[in-house]
């Protein structure tokens, strides 16, 4: 399905745009943290400038996508986005301190915000029956760009010095700043809707109790990588003796495994499993990975765990990202995304903040704990996010539509 896809010349441009998207906003995650807690700052502050992204993401995402709506141009909003990191990054590489590190962070959070956009963009070069895949083929884009942008700046780190790597952001940004150009803004061939009518649509989104549940649970699925993998396990690593290699390959083992698991959702667990299984069995295996880490010194079994957290990241949460299209009509696709994605965007803002408290104030083996112990909760919780997204309502014709698209998926 994935090749078919990829055999559009438009889809392979905007799949490379978005690996770019991806470089861009996560490049310097892996290096950041333990940079930052060498450079004398308290682990609560590392902890704010790393959720920085994650707090501009979760202002800025919803009401993006209802304004995209009304505007009815996706792509003038990325331009825009992509802007931002081109500007602030030189800025921190300048003067690297916890304000232009923190403005830098936000930058790269509102440039996050926008990929509600290219989702939704991404959709609309496809058929209905296979918008699932494409949600799932551009999921891939995340670790094929973070894997690259880890390399990238780990070499840089590695030869030259650590803030070097603030660079690999920006000339990301630009090269797809300048791709964006060559790509054709999608537009509906029905009139833009008003901003009163996406209000009222937004309304009945936010009253849609499927949309919050599972926009929670996905909070706590992707809350573990953002606390672990970019905050502390690169602690942890550097306190045994890890260096910039050593981070690099932690990060991009979890990012291997992770796209090697969104590459098989689709073509194999929707198919064996249905979607609530597939979300239950990585969260199941989420908890293994988190809970695994703090109780050994072994760099090697580090690895192994970090390839299982990146597997069963990249299983629970594109069950997910799924899920947030079941049931799903065209004209509520960005506005049920935007709201969806704002919400999981609190456990992007919300991980690195509670761990770098927990650090300070307890150690950093309590951080791991308790991100397990909110992963048995969303384990639990999931089958009844399943049974609700299944009851949405949506217009006869839509729901028989998308509904025999995902039925190998659907859990009996």
């Amino acid at each position: 399905m994935f090749r078919a896809l990829l055999r559009r010349p438009e889809a392979r441009l905007f799949f490379i745009i978005s690996v770019l998207f991806f470089i861009c906003i996560h490049s310097i995650d892996a290096f950041l943290a333990p940079m930052m807690i060498n450079q004398g700052m308290e682990p609560q502050v590392m902890g704010i400038i790393m959720g920085a992204s994650g707090l501009a993401t979760l202002l800025i995402r919803f009401p993006l996508g209802i304004v995209s709506d009304v505007v009815k141009s996706r792509k003038i909003f990325i331009q825009f986005a992509l802007v931002l990191p081109i500007i602030a990054w030189p800025l921190a590489w300048l003067e690297p301190n916890a304000i232009t590190l923190y403005l830098a962070k936000a930058a790269d959070g509102v440039t996050a915000a926008t990929w509600v956009l290219y989702n939704i963009l991404f959709i609309r070069y496809f058929d209905r029956k296979e918008a699932p895949a494409a949600v799932a083929l551009l999921a891939l884009a995340g670790p094929v760009g973070v894997f690259l942008g880890n390399c990238i700046g780990g070499l840089l780190i590695h030869y030259f010095d650590n803030n070097i790597a603030f660079f690999v952001s920006c000339v990301s940004a630009l090269v797809a700043l300048y791709l964006t150009t060559r790509i054709r803004d999608v537009h509906d061939p029905v009139k833009a809707p008003t901003l009163k009518a996406c209000i009222a649509g937004a309304r009945l989104q936010l009253a849609d109790r499927s949309v919050w549940l599972i926009g929670i649970l996905a909070t706590l699925v992707i809350l573990v990588p953002f606390a672990t993998r970019d905050t502390l396990t690169p602690i942890y690593a550097e306190q045994l003796g890890g260096r910039a290699g050593i981070l690099t390959l932690l990060s991009n083992i979890h990012l291997i495994f992770y796209a090697l698991a969104i590459a098989l959702c689709s073509s194999v667990f929707y198919q064996r499993l249905g979607l609530m299984k597939t979300a239950v069995l990585g969260i199941v295996l989420q908890v293994v990975s988190t809970f695994g880490i703090p109780f050994t010194s072994n760099l090697y079994l580090i690895y192994l765990l970090q390839a299982l957290a990146g597997f069963s990241f990249g299983m629970a949460f594109a069950a997910f990202m799924s899920l947030s299209v079941v049931n799903t009509t065209s004209d509520e696709q960005s506005t049920r995304m935007g709201l969806f994605q704002t919400i999981y965007s609190c456990g992007m803002f919300a991980g690195p903040v509670i761990m770098g408290v927990m650090m300070q104030h307890i150690n950093l083996s309590s951080g791991y704990l308790f991100i397990a112990a909110l992963s048995i909760v969303a384990a639990i919780a999931t089958p009844l996010s399943v049974r609700w997204v299944y009851s949405r309502k949506t217009p006869a014709t839509a729901e028989l539509s998308l509904n025999s698209s995902l039925a190998p998926a659907r859990d009996q």
